[in-house]
């Protein structure tokens, strides 16, 4: 618990102690996450390798996602994100939220539309029947912000730990563990709310 502590107190004391900014925005979008999937896959083996049936719910690996951004000047920001959120449902029960925070470039910031980089930390808070513990790890981002909405392509490397049973051929079962990158790929679209000065 200490790693989500020091990320939120990081995010709390970059605003606290800015220098005034250009703008301030908030956005809200959706996103996809490439490596939802092999999570709802990971649930439905383990139930089948019990002998249960395997009813694991994930309709679209898509899910809702809110951040902050902060100009501290016309070129560099910081973002504060919460999500993509994303839940399993059926047989099984999982629950997902990551939060990050980046230091970001504006490359053409008076333009209609404006390229951009960014590059932080994220860590899931996560919970499920499986779930046994999170690691945080880098998240990078390319996009580009419009007049009233944004277009990103991200890569999350944090780490989510689940349990697996494993079960050889001619042995038995034993439960171990398994590490899996549960967004891997992002793809997002927000609009945005500026908040000029």
């Amino acid at each position: 618990m200490r790693v989500p502590v020091r990320v939120v107190g990081a995010a709390a004391l970059v605003l606290a102690f800015a220098s005034p900014a250009e703008a301030m925005e908030w956005r809200l979008g959706v996103a996809y996450a490439s490596g939802v999937q092999d999570v709802a896959d990971l649930y439905q083996d383990n139930l089948r390798l019990d002998g249960r049936d395997a009813n694991v719910d994930l309709k679209l690996p898509l899910g809702i996602a809110a951040s902050f951004l902060y100009d501290w000047t016309t070129e560099w920001r910081t973002d504060v994100g919460v999500g993509p959120v994303f839940a399993i449902g059926g047989d099984v029960k999982h629950f997902e939220v990551p939060l990050s925070v980046t230091m970001g470039y504006q490359f053409l910031p008076y333009s209609q539309y404006s390229p951009y980089v960014r590059a932080g930390g994220i860590y899931h808070f996560a919970q499920g029947d499986q779930y046994d513990s999170s690691t945080p790890g880098l998240f990078a981002a390319v996009g580009v912000d419009f007049t009233h909405f944004t277009l990103e392509v991200a890569t999350d490397q944090s780490k989510v730990t689940f349990d697996r049973l494993r079960c050889p051929a001619g042995g038995s079962c034993t439960l171990g563990t398994e590490d899996l990158n549960t967004y891997d790929v992002l793809v997002s679209f927000y609009w945005r709310f500026r908040l000029n000065k």
